[in-house]
């Protein structure tokens, strides 16, 4: 019996020693990191009320997801729908109010998901401890994520989105081919030639898309998700040469908001008697001819002197408009009516004729002799195919034209803001000259009309 107990007694030892044979070189790779393209967490959640066609907003399930402007997002249900998200709302009786860019075209119900996949790229790298066979193998093990439906987030773990080997590339090693297990988290390079100690490697899944998709959010707001991935070396027969679990984190984006207050600045500035009217504005306006009536005008008056049959008395003022909307500016005129003498109710008439509607009749030709008052813009925001362009009279270049109390005139327009007044681009001066003549018959007096300018700025 003692002999047969010793014989047992060997044998066993024998096997723990061939066991531990097989991994006594096993070691720990070194330097191991992955590098995520994105650590924000995916979006998933269900509506919390139905939602019909046409809508721009819908209430979701608080349950920690975030969506963020811009995000493309999927309204699942009876019906895929892709569409912008705009913004969300706080949290509000456990639920909050997800806004769209546009309105959506699909019915949804309640309790449906409305999803946001983030995906990442990820760059793992490490240096071996001891060399891996030709047959040998190089794992990326990550948590596994969503398997029935490989395009949508997982609170479990990494969805593979239809991962495929041409997504994947790796330097410092030479793969045969990939196999790819979405079931297990699986990765992995099947070696074409061996890998030596010491070496440095670097393997990056999601080079191109499709990505992996990040996990949805599981711990609170602020607070990173962690994530455990293994990473191995294994010979042909799937024993372990080298591992390391190394942790990555998602953590929710930090959006930053800003407000940018609206700007809008609007001057009325004159120019002295004897200078060209473009006076500041020599870049937009091109016309040259002099102020002629003997007064300087101001911010608040253009006297026009003393009329004659024979001349047209022109002034000038320069109006300086600047805004950061979007949209422009529109600069628009009116006035309290004819340019008429209260004592006599006689009245010059006006250059385009008695208004009728907005901007009509057209802006007209003045002619020295023919009685006749208005006022001309110039400008790069003017259109010259409205009022012209060049000197004034002569059946030619400047066009006049006076408004009423009841119907503007468009003077000058810019769609392409923001305009940051510059003397040299021009945008935002505009230049209105003032002009008049009259007939012999016209009587003596004093003469006045009010006009008033209004600049819209569209934010």
């Amino acid at each position: 019996m003692k002999k047969i107990f010793l014989i047992l007694i060997l044998s066993g030892l024998f096997l723990a020693f061939s066991s531990n044979k097989a991994y006594a070189d096993a070691g720990i790779l070194i330097n191991v990191k992955d590098t995520i393209s994105t650590s924000r967490p995916s979006a998933s959640t269900p509506l919390a009320a139905d939602l019909a066609v046409g809508q721009a907003a819908v209430s979701i399930v608080d349950n920690g997801s975030r969506f963020i402007a811009s995000d493309s997002a999927k309204l699942l249900g009876d019906t895929l729908e892709t569409i912008t998200i705009a913004s969300m709302s706080a949290a509000s009786g456990g639920n909050r109010t997800l806004y769209f860019a546009t309105n959506n075209t699909g019915t949804h119900h309640k309790g449906s998901a409305v999803i946001a996949p983030v995906t990442a790229k990820h760059t793992i790298s490490f240096t071996t401890s001891n060399a891996v066979p030709s047959n040998g193998r190089l794992q990326v093990i990550f948590p596994a994520g969503d398997t029935t439906n490989a395009a949508s987030p997982s609170a479990s773990g990494f969805s593979f989105n239809g991962l495929e080997s041409s997504n994947i590339s790796i330097n410092g090693a030479s793969c045969g081919s990939w196999t790819i297990t979405p079931a297990s988290g699986l990765v992995q390079c099947n070696l074409s030639v061996g890998v030596s100690a010491n070496a440095e490697v670097t393997i990056t899944i999601g080079n191109s898309t499709p990505q992996l998709i990040n996990p949805t959010k599981v711990t609170t707001a602020g607070t990173a998700d962690l994530w455990i991935l293994t990473v191995r070396t294994q010979d042909s027969a799937a024993n372990i040469i080298d591992s390391s679990k190394i942790k990555i984190g998602t953590v929710d984006s930090v959006e930053v908001y800003a407000t940018v207050d609206p700007v809008f600045t609007f001057s009325i500035a004159g120019i002295n008697n004897g200078l060209a009217v473009n006076t500041g504005n020599a870049t937009g306006c091109t016309n040259t001819e002099t102020i002629n009536t003997g007064f300087n005008s101001s911010a608040t008056e253009v006297n026009l002197g003393a009329l004659g049959r024979d001349i047209i008395n022109r002034s000038a003022q320069l109006i300086t408009i600047t805004t950061n909307g979007s949209g422009g500016y529109v600069l628009t005129a009116t006035s309290s009516g004819h340019l008429i003498d209260p004592a006599t109710g006689y009245w010059l008439a006006d250059a385009q004729g008695t208004p009728t509607n907005y901007n009509t009749p057209a802006p007209a030709f003045l002619t020295a002799g023919t009685t006749a008052f208005g006022i001309h813009p110039c400008g790069l925001d003017v259109t010259t195919g409205t009022w012209g362009s060049g000197a004034t009279g002569g059946g030619a270049g400047a066009k006049y034209a006076n408004p009423s109390p009841v119907y503007y005139y468009k003077l000058a327009e810019d769609t392409d803001g923001p305009v940051t007044t510059d003397v040299t681009a021009g945008n935002g001066l505009i230049t209105v000259q003032y002009a008049a003549t009259i007939s012999a018959v016209v009587p003596s007096g004093l003469y006045r009309t009010a006009l008033t300018y209004v600049a819209t700025p569209t934010f």
